[in-house]
């Protein structure tokens, strides 16, 4: 997806990478073992004979002056082992997103919130990929911490995302905690609401410095391979969470009460774990303040010049955005809920110890199984789109997987089998795969190469919008249909239809090359 130009999808174009590797009287020297990078003088090498003295960092640039760049090439290649270890961290942070997915919803259907109401507490993703994103991009690019400019900001939002997790996984337990009769209450609500909103916020914190972690320690010959091996651990993120998702481990494990608990605990461990390694094998350089300078320009400024400014090719790529996730976020809300209900005749607002409930519960659990294939579908697509593509044509191949969305999507509103329900959950990996790739190789074959990031932000911009209509206005269409949750994927569906259609009047450039297209990732 573009890693080595895309930095934490944002609208900032590549930093610096690694500036000041060598000065004029010292140099410095990276040290694998101990994951730092040390310097010595030059000017004492003889007089130590060869034993090293590390010491600090330290710039000799006055301050308002430029430093001098460093090219890309002088970075060296980091081994398939540490290209391993940093990509991994994507592995931890998708298993979370795939829960976040597959159970938010379900968990608060079961703490009295009402489908009504549950799009407002969803609001957190749109607003976070429109704020988070973009701030800790410019903040990440200019941060002098000890430990580098990225690694601060995953390590602490990897904190908060376990944080959250550990809140709304727990939010029905800790209201009874707190003197409450059972779990269906305000202060339950309230403390899954704010995990949800901290999980979520954390979590655009954390990806966007994991994909900038890419391109400052890697070379550009080995952005490609590292943004495969990014897909890939997306891939399989989401392959693990909806598996888990999907059994009932609280059979296996009851005395932790509840399946959603064991689930996040699973999801908070393997996040740990895999931020841990990427971090410690992952070293990076602290820059100095003389580097960062003074002047850094307001992002939010930036994209709305750029939105303003868009070329006529770029504007059709962004209504094709727009409707297509308007789409994809009635099934980030209401997917695997709607299978508890509708297919499996559930109520998730039921009590947890009544049938009404079990059914509800076996009904997500087969709705994450669905998503569990979809994901795996979603892999296997994305090796055959790169062919597709030369084959038909990136436009027949955009408007055939948003008509397919229509068509997995408009049918719900008349489907009572769980087979059937499976096949059409499993079937949107294939448009899943094609939303993750072509709209950013579109970008990529439509602007100039320094723009970018830029208009990849602005991109984004086109993923939150819909998202805030959809929050916004989903809950009074399912009262009017009497709760029915597949109207949404109908809406959805005809949304992903207008989307098809305006696939065919995108502008391509004549000799524009779409072997920019690499294997599809994930959310």
């Amino acid at each position: 997806l573009l890693f080595d130009r895309t930095v934490s999808s944002t609208i900032h174009t590549q930093p610096r990478l690694q500036q000041h590797l060598f000065h004029p009287t010292t140099m410095n020297i990276f040290k694998p073992k101990a994951n730092r990078y040390s310097q010595i003088s030059t000017d004492d090498e003889e007089e130590k004979n060869d034993k090293f003295q590390t010491f600090e960092i330290q710039e000799d640039f006055p301050e308002d002056s430029e430093p001098p760049p460093i090219q890309k090439g002088n970075v060296p290649p980091l081994s398939t082992f540490r290209l391993l270890c940093l990509t991994v961290s994507f592995l931890g942070i998708q298993f979370g997103w795939a829960l976040q997915i597959g159970l938010t919803t379900p968990i608060f259907l079961s703490l009295g919130v009402t489908k009504e109401w549950v799009s407002y507490a969803w609001l957190a993703g749109p607003i976070s990929g429109l704020l988070v994103q973009p701030i800790v991009g410019v903040l990440s690019d200019r941060t002098t911490h000890k430990w580098g400019r990225r690694r601060p900001y995953i390590v602490y939002g990897s904190i908060a995302v376990v944080i959250g997790q550990l809140m709304i996984s727990n939010a029905g337990s800790l209201s009874v905690l707190m003197g409450h009769h059972d779990h269906k209450n305000g202060f339950a609500i309230f403390l899954a609401v704010l995990g949800f909103w901290i999980m979520d916020l954390a979590n655009n914190a954390v990806q966007g410095p994991c994909r900038a972690l890419l391109v400052d320690v890697a070379p550009a010959e080995q952005q490609n391979l590292g943004g495969s091996m990014f897909s890939f651990m997306l891939g399989l993120g989401n392959l693990a969470g909806y598996a888990m998702a999907s059994v009932d481990v609280v059979q296996i494990m009851p005395f932790f009460g509840s399946n959603q608990r064991i689930i996040f605990g699973m999801a908070m461990i393997s996040l740990l774990i895999c931020i841990s390694i990427t971090v410690y094998f992952t070293p990076e350089r602290r820059i100095s303040k003389a580097e960062v300078g003074n002047r850094v320009e307001n992002p939010f400024v930036k994209i709305w010049k750029a939105m303003v400014n868009m070329p006529k090719a770029m504007t059709r790529i962004c209504a094709v955005q727009f409707f297509t996730w308007i789409a994809w976020f009635t099934v980030f809300l209401f997917g695997t809920a709607w299978v508890g209900e509708s297919i499996f005749g559930g109520n998730g607002n039921a009590d947890e110890e009544s049938e009404s409930y079990k059914k509800f519960d076996h009904g997500v659990q087969f709705g994450s199984l669905a998503l569990c294939v979809n994901s795996a579908i979603t892999m296997a697509a994305s090796v055959i789109l790169p062919i597709a593509v030369r084959k038909y044509g990136i436009k027949a191949v955009y408007s055939f997987g948003q008509f397919f969305l229509g068509v997995c999507l408009i049918p719900t509103i008349f489907v009572s089998n769980k087979w059937v329900a499976f096949l059409l959950l499993s079937g949107l990996g294939i448009p899943w795969s094609v939303a993750m790739v072509l709209p950013f190789s579109l970008v990529a074959m439509t602007v100039d190469e320094s723009k970018c990031g830029l208009y990849i932000g602005v991109l984004n911009i086109f993923v939150v919008i819909p998202q805030l209509v959809v929050a916004l206005g989903i809950g009074e269409v399912i009262t009017l249909a009497n709760g029915n949750m597949a109207v949404a994927f109908v809406l959805g569906g005809i949304s992903s239809l207008i989307a098809s259609a305006l696939c065919w009047a995108l502008i391509i450039r004549k000799g524009a090359d779409v072997t920019v297209l690499s294997s599809g990732g994930s959310h």
